[in-house]
């Protein structure tokens, strides 16, 4: 009955940190007004399967628990992180030779306008000699580190640090909270604990998106990463191919390894001092997640190896 209730809440706070977000495009004239609205109802997990992505909105809200926050400040917080979210997202897309659904010019005017929705409400309370932004200047350069060195060197899944990186903007929102509260001190833990949340939802995204990313973005992909080097002991040199990432997941035990990286991740982030709770029930669900998968995968192994030999295996694993 709690669970119910406390996804209801988690629900609702949503749908409520989105409706702002969305009025918030109202400040600028059409059709950039509509291109913004349009990004955040995109984004709004509200009525629908909700994306693991959500500790970019709800961070604040899950520290300020634990610090006796102000709501009303949880909830701006919360806001600017969708503008930055929606900033970050735009230009990614665009680093990637799109255009987030929008005419070239047109997204980078809509970036250069949710950067500024962002600061806007970040600046409600925290003044420009405040020490937060000098903390968005470090996780700036940590996104800034990530991206443009991206494919220029394998994704090491054994790194929760570096897998974070590019998200790295989302601590922000808890720093802010941290400060608000004068619990400055407790910011290199509160780092540490969302990094490797972090690094397990980018383990988790790699896996999900590993035959996306292959063979164009392998080096991106951390999931690859771990079945070249440890599942399979493939020189640097020699490419990997769909079938030979299937063996590793499904003979290899591929996935049970990276399931063992992120569940050490969970461990880590549970005996960190003061980890919100929010933020370990939301490394725990990605866990959870992952788990399911495995569970599967040895289903559908069994099923599939009792139905005659590899080959066959093989080639039924390439219809899923």
């Amino acid at each position: 009955m709690k669970t119910v209730q406390a996804e209801s809440e988690i629900a609702r706070e949503i749908a409520n940190v989105f409706a702002e977000a969305a009025a918030g495009a109202d400040a600028y004239p059409e059709p950039l007004s509509a291109a913004i609205r349009g990004l955040v109802q995109r984004a709004d997990p509200t009525g629908r399967d909700r994306k693991s992505n959500y500790i970019a909105f709800l961070l604040p809200s899950w520290i300020g628990a634990r610090t006796g926050a102000d709501p009303a400040l949880c909830r701006d917080l919360a806001v600017g992180n969708v503008y930055a979210m929606l900033h970050f997202f735009v230009l990614d897309d665009m680093m990637d030779g799109s255009d987030a659904g929008m005419e070239g010019k047109r997204a980078l005017a809509v970036g250069q306008l949710l950067n500024a929705l962002f600061i806007a409400r970040y600046g409600r309370y925290y003044p420009p000699e405040s020490p937060l932004w000098t903390y968005y200047r470090t996780y700036l350069g940590e996104w800034a580190t990530a991206v443009s060195g991206e494919g220029l060197r394998r994704a090491d899944p054994r790194d929760p640090r570096a897998l974070a990186r590019k998200s790295a903007p989302v601590k922000l929102g808890a720093v802010a909270v941290l400060l608000d509260a004068g619990l400055s001190e407790q910011i290199a833990d509160m780092e540490a604990a969302v990094e490797l949340a972090l690094a397990s939802l980018q383990l988790a995204d790699d896996w999900a998106d590993w035959r996306e990313d292959l063979p164009a973005e392998e080096r991106s992909n951390a999931f690859l990463t771990l079945v070249r080097r440890e599942s399979l002991a493939m020189p640097e040199d020699q490419p990997l191919q769909e079938r030979l990432v299937l063996q590793a997941i499904y003979r290899k035990g591929a996935l049970e390894q990276l399931a063992s990286i992120v569940l050490g991740h969970g461990e880590r982030l549970a005996a960190l001092p003061g980890a919100a709770p929010g933020l370990v029930r939301f490394q725990q669900e990605i866990v959870a997640g992952i788990l399911n998968d495995v569970q599967a995968t040895r289903d559908t192994t069994d099923k599939l190896a009792s139905g005659g030999g590899f080959s066959y295996f093989l080639s039924k694993m390439k219809e899923l």
